[in-house]
């Protein structure tokens, strides 16, 4: 009985030396663990907080780019200074970046970046609307994984990310270059000049020219149904930025739910053109300055002589006679304008010739006076007889939204389905009156090409 009991002993302290055994390397196991968790956790913040600062750097950088180098130059300085605002390594150390840290490109993708440093002439910088940030490796120390053999006591983690234009401010709608008018003059359009966009083509009188608002890939054309344009149409953005030499992809042809959509500027609102208030204001100043009203605010109280014609006279491309609906028409060359001034329809609602005053009417416009001329220009008013609020129900409205941004393009190539056409400026046009949806009427006044090649747009990133 007691050698039984003496052997049982024995076995028991064995067993114990085993589960210490076992603890011990447990133990170990469970540091190395917790270690990994705890380094882990440290990279994954760093990861994060340097994630954050490509971001803003980003974003900031790329809001600058116009298209010229000095937007370059902007880009620079903006994204060094978004980036040195965030911290890393547990908020514990500025994160500082360089142009070298920097690219541009035309599209978001790798493929279409180069060095930023690399871009020194406009020309370069002409189609460049991306900004690639990447804060580089930065190395940090691990704390507890390193107890364990084999293991390197730093690692290293970055940030990167790619900015750009997304929502470009452009109103789907191009309008082609007109012959020269023998005057000062933009792509042939006058400043404080109105034209009939439905004339503004070599196709004849009746035909707008539409872009796809989501792509100006040669030939790929995702947008062409009239509901599917009407969003972009209503808020007056596409997807892309139209660069000048580059091509847009053109449709023919117009329904009246989108020249619809263009009143969503005066508060119009219906089931036709669908536009939504909250992502399609109306204007601040709804005043409409048609050529025939008689009421107070009307084109006749600024104008000497009283407007016959909304819009400036459009002739036969080939004879100056009667512009026919099967033919190309041109605005009536300064040559050809009568003496009465009646020719130009309706001046200066909005804009003007650059430096011209009103005193300049008579030589600029022969047989016309600015009587009365509001100052500033009667759409820019805030109250008065130039101005109107818009609707209660849709207030308060958004400045500027009746100057549509348009492109303004070669049209011997424009036409038909998802043609290309070249971009030769984007001018600046402000709606005078209402579309007209089934005349086909757009009456815009043209108040200059874009000061920089690239629109203004909203930004996003992409990677």
């Amino acid at each position: 009985m007691s050698k039984h009991i003496k052997c049982n002993t024995h076995g028991m302290q064995r067993q114990r030396g085993a589960v210490a055994l076992i603890v011990a390397i447990c133990l170990v196991l469970l540091v190395g663990m917790l270690g990994l968790v705890l380094d882990l956790g440290h990279l994954y913040v760093t990861k994060t907080e340097l994630q954050n600062a490509a971001d803003s750097s980003s974003l900031s950088g790329a809001r600058e780019l116009n298209g010229k180098v000095t937007g370059i130059n902007s880009a620079i300085t903006r994204a060094i200074e978004a980036a040195g605002k965030n911290n890393f390594n547990l908020n514990s150390t500025a994160v500082t970046v360089n142009a070298s840290n920097m690219w541009v490109g035309s599209c978001p993708s790798d493929g279409c970046m180069v060095p930023i440093s690399s871009v020194t002439t406009d020309a370069l910088a002409g189609d460049k609307t991306f900004l690639k940030v990447d804060t580089g490796l930065r190395t940090i120390n691990t704390w507890f994984i390193q107890v364990l053999p084999g293991v390197a006591n730093t690692t290293q983690t970055f940030g990167m990310a790619v900015a750009g234009k997304y929502a470009v401010d452009i109103t789907p709608i191009a309008i082609c270059e007109q012959p020269d008018p023998g005057t000062v003059h933009e792509l042939g359009f006058e400043r404080g000049v109105s034209y009939n966009v439905q004339y503004a083509n070599p196709l004849g009188p009746g035909t707008l020219f539409w872009i796809d608002p989501e792509s100006n890939a040669p030939g790929v054309c995702p947008v062409i149904s009239t509901n599917a344009t009407l969003p972009y149409v209503c808020t007056g953005k596409v997807g892309f930025t139209p660069i000048i030499g580059d091509t847009v992809n053109t449709n023919t042809g117009v329904s009246v739910p989108q020249l619809a959509a263009l009143n969503s500027r005066f508060g119009d609102y219906t089931p036709q053109n669908k536009c939504d208030v909250a992502t399609a204001p109306p204007d601040t100043n709804v005043k409409e300055y048609i050529y025939s009203n008689t009421g107070v605010g009307a084109p006749r109280d600024w104008m000497g002589t009283d407007p016959d014609k909304q819009s400036i006279l459009f002739v036969d491309r080939a004879t100056n006679g009667a512009c026919k609906p099967s033919a190309p028409c041109k605005p009536v060359p300064y040559s050809l304008r009568a003496a009465s001034g009646t020719d130009y329809g309706v001046l200066w609602s909005g804009f003007r010739r650059a430096g011209a005053t009103v005193a300049q009417w008579p030589t600029l416009y022969p047989g016309n006076t600015a009587t009365s001329y509001p100052e500033p220009s009667p759409y820019a008013q805030g109250s008065g007889n130039f101005f109107t609020a818009p609707p209660v129900s849709v207030q308060p409205g958004k400045q500027g939204r009746r100057v549509l941004n348009m492109v303004i393009i070669d049209c011997t190539t424009a036409g038909g389905v998802c043609r290309p056409a070249t971009v030769l400026g984007v001018g600046r046009f402000l709606m005078q009156t209402r579309s007209v949806p089934t005349a086909k009427d757009v009456f815009v006044e043209f108040g200059g090409l874009l000061p920089t090649p690239l629109p203004t747009s909203d930004i996003k990133l992409y990677r």
